[in-house]
């Protein structure tokens, strides 16, 4: 300890040596005035790693074993069906250019249950009531992360890391020269990933109900969903349970073909536009009050609350609202392949009125009339994983109460998962060791228990 001590002083005793000689010579920091610590304004998320956590959480749910299934089979039978995934998938991926898809493998059984044949992700969208309610913030992120997940990137990265690794060893001739270069694998999808776990197939349900709001919003809302509709060998279903109008149904058309669902009371339709406001320059006048308005560009806002109104203004309003409902026509007729865009149908649907289920399904506006607890219901009885996905704010500056809470905040829901594994693997193996001993302990005792029965009564004696 007397050791330990001694060499602390000295080593202060340097460091402040070697600060005043810095200080003689003018290269030290010395000054009598106070400079604070800068504080701290803002922290950043690495917009790489935004979906890292959800992506261990994802993995987690898709590899959890079913009810029945024991989780070192389930293991096993996954891996092997994961193999099965990516051998499709390759054959997928070379005939692409065909526009050939392949369909995916049967689902091995199990006695406690069947395997997944493919898999589903809810997806519950119920914005609230305000106009311009930000539905389109809503979606970005969810939409983003599904096709992120979906193709894979974070495997395909991995493997081209890995590969090129590879190479390099090839080359530099650090491995045996029976492993040739065409005995690496040259494609980029492996059984780690995701995208096997998920299957060959995937489909994203989303739970709709909305009655519209404003058009850049709900615009771009629905482009989102296109993006999810046209990516290859996902299956974008919509379910409307209550109401599906207006910009609802912009968003609920882009349902792939064949999939969009409505309950027999929900309220579809409604393909219009709408623009109002309140002008009270009549009223001004009356009170001798004389609004000025000064624009430039003759159709700079026609619709005015102060200012007069021409009909000139009027119809360029008018202009605007009708270029909106045939550009609102179109998106719907593009993404309905099944409609007929008649003249007559236009003029009966495309007025702005709304249509319960049974109507709108003859009409063309939906394929199917049940809930969307019947359609779940429906999946999950053809052996699909059904998934809910969750939006999820953890604490973002917790309070650490021990070391522990400090390790795991640090970690997603794989890393948890991990150590919960090892923590029930070392059990497992503590337990292995220690049973033989206490077997060994048991057998010991007995036998000593005979002797000193044998030693107090020597007619005491064992016969076959």
């Amino acid at each position: 300890a007397n050791n330990a001590l001694i060499s602390l002083v000295l080593r202060l005793a340097l460091l402040s040596l070697g600060t005043f000689i810095l200080d003689i010579l003018g290269l030290g920091s010395h000054s009598d005035a106070f400079l604070p610590t800068p504080a701290q304004h803002y922290t950043f998320e690495r917009v790489n790693d935004r979906y890292r956590r959800d992506r261990s959480a994802l993995r987690l749910a898709l590899e959890s074993p079913p009810p029945g299934v024991t989780k070192h089979r389930w293991k096993r039978v996954f891996g092997r069906r994961r193999k099965e995934v990516v051998n499709t998938l390759i054959l997928a991926d070379e005939l692409d250019g065909n526009n050939d898809r392949q369909q995916s493998t049967e689902a091995p059984s199990l006695s406690g249950g069947s395997l997944y044949n493919r898999t589903v992700i809810i997806v519950d969208m119920r914005p609230d009531s305000r106009v311009g309610n930000g539905v389109a913030e809503q979606l970005r992120d969810t939409v983003t992360f599904l096709i992120e997940q979906h193709r894979d990137h974070v495997d395909i990265r991995n493997h081209d890391a890995t590969k090129s690794v590879s190479s390099k060893l090839l080359s530099s001739k650090l491995l045996p020269p029976y492993l040739s270069r065409a005995s690496l694998s040259h494609n980029r999808r492996t059984h780690n990933g995701i995208r096997p776990a998920l299957g060959t197939e995937t489909e994203i349900v989303l739970f709709l109900d909305s009655p519209g709001g404003t058009v850049h919003d709900y615009g771009l809302a629905s482009s989102h969903l296109s993006r999810l509709r046209n990516e290859p060998h996902i299956t974008l279903s919509v379910c409307v349970d209550r109401v599906a109008a207006s910009g609802g149904y912009m968003m609920a058309c882009q349902a792939t073909p064949g999939h969009l669902y409505a309950a027999p009371f929900a309220m579809v339709g409604s393909i219009g536009v709408i623009m109002e406001t309140i002008n009270v320059n009549d009223v001004l006048k009356r009170y001798g009050v004389k609004p000025l308005v000064i624009k430039a560009g003759k159709s700079k806002a026609p619709l005015k609350t102060l200012g007069e109104v021409t009909p000139e203004e009027l119809k360029m309003a008018q202009d605007d609202a009708d270029v909106i409902h045939e550009a609102f026509q179109r998106w719907v007729t593009t993404s309905r392949p099944n409609v007929v865009a008649s003249k007559d149908w236009i003029e009966k649907v495309c007025t702005g009125a709304v249509f319960l289920g049974q109507e709108a399904q003859d009409l063309g506006l939906v394929d199917r009339v049940l809930t969307s607890d019947e359609y779940v219901a429906e999946r999950i009885a053809a052996g699909d994983r059904v998934l809910r996905l969750i939006p999820y704010k953890g604490p973002q500056f917790g309070l650490k109460i021990s070391p522990l809470d400090l390790l795991l905040s640090g970690m997603d829901a794989e890393g948890r998962a991990n150590i919960r594994e090892r923590l029930q693997g070392l059990g497992t193996s503590l337990v292995r060791r220690v049973t033989p001993l206490c077997r060994a302990g048991a057998a010991v005792g007995l036998l000593n228990h005979l002797a000193s029965l044998h030693k107090e009564r020597p007619e005491y004696r064992w016969e076959a």
